[in-house]
């Protein structure tokens, strides 16, 4: 597989654990977050990294990259997973609140992640939060401050813009994709380089589109040992043809044409990895993703790690609630022999 994969030598660049600055603390309880920054290629990207009062170099604490969704929410980002910051504007604390009550029960992953002990990495993926427009934060503040303007074809523009960073990036020879696996995997680099991080315990988690960028970034970064991805696994013959806007930030045409998702799992064997999905999820036909499961399970039996792949199926449509969070956190405080 690794054999055509030219994204491979992109990811070779980013062997140096990037500098990074940070632009706001704030202290939280059991925990403290900062706003960083550092640079990825000719990208500057921003991230929330969460660290427990715990962590010193003499006692390194497990450390996990937290990777956003997609949800055609573009003002947001980091913020989706990690609660924001008291100098955000108001109308990125009130698409936050929204987002977090309507997808996490009301529950911010990334300060849950923190309070239990992880270190955590949350970045925004090019063309969110911080890295949208400024069309994107145009629809935010119509959206939650009642800033005038037509709301509808403003929401259709943002939509449709990402049509045009999938052009701009592969007149410059990059695919989309690529970059963002780049700059995720860079992520990793950033807690493998903090003196209070065990490098041997660094893991993964994802929903939705953040699962799509989990298993390929466990796949492809030996720093990586672990992950858990929720509610994005299926076959090829699923997506849309032709592709709606939202598939060119996570479309890799060389691997489309020649492998299908579930075939992830021979660059991800054999390291523990959990995968979900929900019975009632309408992106992602039950039917499709059990035959990629299964099709995972073969794999990672014939690479001899037949224990080591979980996938399961939970009771309800797509979404990260509660009792979902809480078998992703028992996953990863197991595989990360958090005590």
């Amino acid at each position: 597989m690794n054999r055509i994969l030219p994204f491979l030598i992109l990811l070779a660049l980013a062997s140096c654990s990037p500098r990074f600055k940070v632009l706001e603390e704030e202290r939280r309880d059991g925990y403290s977050c900062k706003l960083i920054e550092y640079p990825v290629g000719d990208d500057l990207v921003q991230a929330f990294l969460l660290v427990p009062d715990g962590a010193a170099r003499r006692s390194k604490a497990p450390a996990l990259v937290l990777l956003h969704d997609h949800g055609a929410r573009f003002d947001i980002g980091k913020e989706k997973l990690v609660r924001p910051l008291p100098r955000a504007g108001e109308n990125i604390k009130r698409s936050a609140r929204q987002w977090n009550e309507d997808n996490f029960d009301g529950s911010w992953l990334g300060d849950s992640l923190a309070r239990r002990g992880f270190v955590v990495i949350v970045p925004d993926m090019l063309y969110w939060g911080s890295r949208s427009t400024a069309l994107c934060q145009k629809w935010s503040r119509m959206k939650f401050c009642g800033e005038p303007g037509d709301l509808k074809a403003v929401k259709k523009e943002v939509y449709e813009g990402q049509r045009a960073v999938f052009d701009s990036l592969q007149t410059r020879g990059i695919v989309w994709a690529e970059q963002t696996l780049r700059e995720d995997e860079a992520a990793a680099e950033i807690l493998a380089g903090l003196p209070y991080v065990d490098e041997a315990r660094i893991g993964a988690f994802g929903w939705s589109m953040g699962a799509h960028r989990c298993w390929l970034l466990a796949g492809f970064s030996p720093l990586v040992r672990t992950g858990a991805a929720l509610s994005w696994m299926t076959l090829v013959q699923t997506c849309a043809d032709p592709p709606t806007a939202s598939d060119f930030s996570m479309m890799i045409p060389e691997l489309r044409e020649k492998y299908d998702f579930p075939d992830i799992a021979r660059k991800l064997a054999p390291k523990p990895f959990l995968f979900l999905s929900g019975t009632q999820d309408k992106l992602f036909p039950a039917w499709a993703v059990e035959q990629a499961f299964a099709r995972m399970q073969e794999i990672y039996a014939a690479e001899g790690a037949p224990n080591a792949l979980h996938t399961e199926f939970f009771d309800g449509p797509h979404h990260c609630g509660l009792e979902v969070q809480r078998r992703v956190t028992e996953f990863l405080e197991s595989e990360l022999t958090l005590r």
